[in-house]
C-alpha cells in the first residue's frame, strides 16, 4: 500500500515538474506544434504594422516626387494622394502637405515666365521668336564650320530646361557624346535638340507646348550651369541667336 501511495506521489510530483519544464521554458516552442510564444506573435504584429507603415510612406513619397516632375514640367500637381496608399495605416499622416522645398520650386517657376517677356522692340533676324529655353544666356557662337553645330546656354544648375516651340518628342535618351539628350519635332520641319541635361522629364512620343519642362540644367567642369542647344531647318543647323532678339 505504502509502495502504490509513494508511486502515486512520485507521478505527481514528476507530472508537476514535466509541465513546468513545458509550460515556463522555451522547450514548449519545441515540443508544441505550431506552438508561438506571446512575444513571437507581438514582435510579428508590430513586424507587420512597420512592413505596412514603410509602404505608406514609399507610396507618398513617390506622390510626392510625381507632383515635384510635374510641377518642374510646367504642369498642375496632383492634389490627392493615390488610393492605393492604405486610409488607416497606424502612426502615419499620409496628408499630402506642400514642402518648403516643393513651395519654393513653384514659386520660382511661377515668376519664371517674367524672365521671358519679349522684346518686341526688336525682331530677331529669322522674323520670328522661340521661347527661350532657359532663364540664361547664350554663352558661345554658333560655327559650324568648326564642328560646332549649336550654342551653349548658361544658367543655374538644375534649372528647368523648356521647349521653344510646341512640337512631339522624337527622341530622351542617354548618348556616350552627347549625354541626356532630348530631340523636338516642331511644325515647319524644324527640330531642336538638348543636350548634356542632367535629367530628363520626357519620353519619346509625347507632345510639348512651348514654354514646357523636358528637362533640367547640368553643371559643366567649372560648376556653371550649362548646356548645349541646337535648331535645325530642313535638316541643316541654323543659328540659334537668329530666333532671339538679343
Amino acid at each position: 500500500m505504502n509502495v502504490i501511495v509513494m508511486f502515486g506521489g512520485f507521478l505527481v510530483v514528476f507530472s508537476l515538474l514535466f509541465y513546468s519544464l513545458i509550460a515556463f521554458t522555451p522547450l514548449r516552442t519545441i515540443l508544441i506544434p505550431d506552438f508561438s510564444s506571446y512575444e513571437s506573435r507581438e514582435n510579428a504584429r508590430k513586424a507587420r504594422l512597420t512592413a505596412d507603415s514603410l509602404t505608406a510612406v514609399l507610396k507618398s513619397q513617390e506622390h510626392y516626387f510625381g507632383d515635384l516632375k510635374i510641377i518642374l514640367s510646367g504642369g498642375n500637381p496632383i492634389t490627392a494622394i493615390p488610393d492605393s496608399i492604405p486610409k488607416k495605416a497606424e502612426g502615419i499622416d499620409l496628408n499630402y502637405n506642400v514642402s518648403e522645398i516643393d513651395q519654393a520650386v513653384r514659386n520660382e517657376l511661377q515668376t519664371t515666365p517674367n524672365n521671358y517677356t519679349p522684346q518686341l522692340t526688336k525682331i530677331p533676324e529669322a522674323g520670328y521668336l522661340l521661347f527661350p529655353p532657359v532663364a540664361g544666356s547664350i554663352s558661345s557662337n554658333f560655327e559650324p564650320q568648326f564642328g560646332k553645330k549649336g550654342v551653349y546656354w548658361t544658367s543655374v544648375k538644375n534649372e528647368a530646361v523648356k521647349s521653344v516651340l510646341d512640337g512631339t518628342i522624337i527622341s530622351s535618351s542617354y548618348t556616350v557624346s552627347d549625354g541626356n539628350t532630348v530631340l523636338i519635332q516642331h511644325p515647319n520641319n524644324m527640330v531642336s535638340a538638348y543636350k548634356n541635361l542632367a535629367v530628363l522629364l520626357k519620353q519619346n512620343g509625347e507632345s510639348v507646348k512651348a514654354g514646357e519642362g523636358i528637362g533640367w540644367v547640368s553643371e559643366n567642369a567649372n560648376g556653371q550651369g550649362q548646356f548645349y542647344f541646337e535648331i535645325w531647318k530642313n535638316s541643316v543647323p541654323v543659328d540659334p541667336k537668329t530666333y532671339y532678339a538679343n
